[in-house]
């Protein structure tokens, strides 16, 4: 496979692994890994065929946070638009489901699909058009399977799917398509095959996803951190501890209360939260030169948006350096052990960029110089989310 799956992969009946990973060659959308990973979570749930119905439903969950949490691209755009039927499936789903939670479960997707039946259905048609063929494509490319081939390469999938119905089974095929109205159609796995994915499927899992990462990637210049991005994040992820305690740690130092830059309220310790000015979804980090302490209420509020550069960039720069002349003093004999310390831990995991820990958090820095190298290294970021469709939050308090 390519890049090589040297993990302890457990072959079965001669299982031809090089066709198995020539299957996301020659790709223009997103389509074959999806589809291929929604047969892989599915075969770990059943050993029934699966009905192409099944697959896209599937496709749809695995999409969900990518599209509507990440928005990210899944394919090519023409002026703007979205060119890819997996992505518009998502965004109308996501439309006419108003019900749904912030970050709704596997269970909640799939109810929210079955109400949106007739809506989703030309996108979920359309879906089925060519992938569940081309992916097979590599296993017909041999010796003796010309004419299944030449199916394939010429669209013609009745009469594929005929030739199927013809087969033995020995030909390790990785699966077959039965013939059935529409979405019903279904697909059933060569059982060497399922055995294969069963016994190896964190190491499979990672490395469709590693593959469709580098795809995703092509397709979202610019946008940082893809790999955290095809999947639903993992609150256990996020580094604000050491954040959270160097603010509170501020409190104990000076005596004063921790305001919020949106609104200009004191945060009580027992609701402080700690805001990324732009979405963590997008930034894809916990850097402390994006952090900002914010009510829990109104952190829930801001949600996943971007507040507006020109109302609360300088607020929230001024806030930062306020911090900033608390670590580094000009007044050397003003400098707190105490804060030194929570800040050092902080350090670890919240200042990673090169900029920040080599020109921002350095001392000497006077307050236009801080706002000055925050505003050249953070304004790119802004505007590139900016760019790749978040929304605005417009404050009501």
């Amino acid at each position: 496979m390519s890049p090589k799956m040297n993990m302890g992969i457990v072959y079965e009946n001669n299982l031809d692994t090089d066709k198995f990973a020539r299957m996301f060659n020659n790709k223009a959308q997103s389509y074959k890994f999806y589809w291929f990973e929604a047969i892989l979570n599915l075969t770990m749930e059943t050993d029934e065929d699966l009905s192409f119905e099944d697959v896209i439903d599937e496709m749809i969950c695995e999409a969900w946070h990518t599209v509507t949490h990440y928005h990210l691209r899944l394919g090519p755009t023409v002026n703007g638009n979205a060119e890819n039927f997996l992505e518009h499936a998502v965004n109308t789903l996501n439309h006419f489901s108003k019900d749904l939670s912030q970050n709704p479960s596997k269970e909640e997707l799939k109810a929210a699909i079955r109400d949106c039946k007739n809506e989703l259905k030309k996108d979920k048609t359309r879906l089925t058009d060519y992938v569940p063929y081309k992916l097979l494509y590599p296993f017909f490319d041999t010796e003796g399977m010309e004419e299944g081939l030449s199916y394939i390469k010429n669209d013609k999938h009745r009469r594929l799917i005929a030739y199927m119905e013809k087969l033995t089974g020995n030909e390790n095929i990785l699966y077959t398509i039965i013939d059935g109205v529409g979405l019903q159609k279904r697909i059933r796995l060569n059982a060497y095959w399922r055995k294969l994915l069963i016994k190896n499927y964190s190491v499979i899992r990672s490395w469709v996803q590693y593959n469709k990462a580098q795809f995703l990637q092509d397709r979202n210049p610019g946008v940082p951190g893809i790999i955290y991005k095809i999947c639903p994040e993992n609150e256990d992820q996020r580094k604000l501890d050491q954040a959270r305690a160097l603010w509170r740690a501020t409190v104990d130092i000076t005596k004063r209360p921790i305001r919020e830059i949106y609104t200009g309220r004191e945060i009580g310790l027992d609701v402080l939260s700690i805001d990324h000015f732009v979405p963590r979804s997008y930034i894809s980090n916990d850097e402390l030169w994006n952090l900002t302490p914010m009510s829990k209420s109104l952190n829930s509020s801001k949600n996943n948006r971007l507040p507006s550069w020109d109302e609360y960039f300088e607020p929230f720069a001024h806030y930062q350096y306020y911090l900033y002349s608390l670590v580094f003093p000009e007044d050397e004999s003003k400098k707190s052990a105490f804060l030194i310390d929570k800040f050092e831990k902080c350090r670890k995991n919240n200042v990673n960029a090169i900029w920040a820990s080599e020109a921002l958090y350095i001392p000497g820095n006077t307050k236009t110089q801080f706002v000055n190298i925050l505003s050249h290294n953070l304004k790119p970021i802004y505007e590139s989310a900016q760019m790749q469709g978040y929304d605005m939050w417009n404050m009501k308090v």
